[in-house]
């Protein structure tokens, strides 16, 4: 009973426009998880695609410049710009649900979130996980629960990975300006499909 109502209470955060999503860039969004079973755009180990606004969100990707001020010791100093590292925005990814364009992916890799967000990240595909088994262990051939446990496994494991993960792709102003300029290219200049930071 006590898991029934944990997954009530992540579903309501995760489904309800409740949830904030923190990025390892600092952009933080208001929205929730896109969930169709029937659906491309379901949440999947390649990660999930987000609702704000009532719109598919389309993450910018920015860069992030820091100054670094090194001093010389003798009164006089540089000041430095240094690219905070995040990953990079994607290149490819799966097909994007209908009505998105299909070429530019809008699925967000876990890589992306910041810590406290893949942890609550986790805990709700987690708890999901263990939700199926019990389920499972009542019902053992019911094949929607098996299909879900499996799923949800694989997503929460996806989502550990990504939280440890040190390596991976950095971002740049280049790699920024050309995912802004390919989102315009096919959403236009003012998207109106979707919730976008990037203007």
């Amino acid at each position: 009973m006590k898991n029934i109502i944990l997954i009530f209470v992540l579903l309501l955060v995760f489904n309800c426009g409740a949830a904030t999503f923190k990025f390892k860039d600092g952009t933080v969004v208001s929205g929730y998880v896109y969930e169709n079973d029937l659906s491309v755009g379901d949440a999947s180990v390649d990660g999930i695609l987000l609702v704000s606004n009532s719109k598919f969100y389309l993450h910018n990707y920015p860069v992030r410049i820091k100054e670094k001020i090194i001093d010389h010791g003798d009164g006089t100093y540089t000041v430095k710009e240094e690219v905070t590292p995040t990953p990079a925005p994607p290149t490819s990814g799966l097909l994007n649900p209908h009505p998105l364009p299909r070429c530019l992916p809008a699925r967000i890799n876990f890589i992306q979130f910041a810590p406290e967000t893949l942890n609550n990240l986790y805990n709700y595909y987690s708890h999901k996980t263990k939700y199926h088994k019990a389920v499972l262990a009542k019902y053992p051939y019911n094949p929607h629960h098996g299909i879900a446990f499996d799923k949800n496994k694989a997503i929460a494991l996806s989502v550990y990975k990504a939280a440890n993960k040190k390596k991976f792709t950095f971002n740049s102003k280049e790699l920024s300006y050309d995912w802004s300029r390919r989102v315009k290219k096919e959403y236009g200049s003012t998207p109106s499909l979707v919730t976008w930071l990037g203007r």
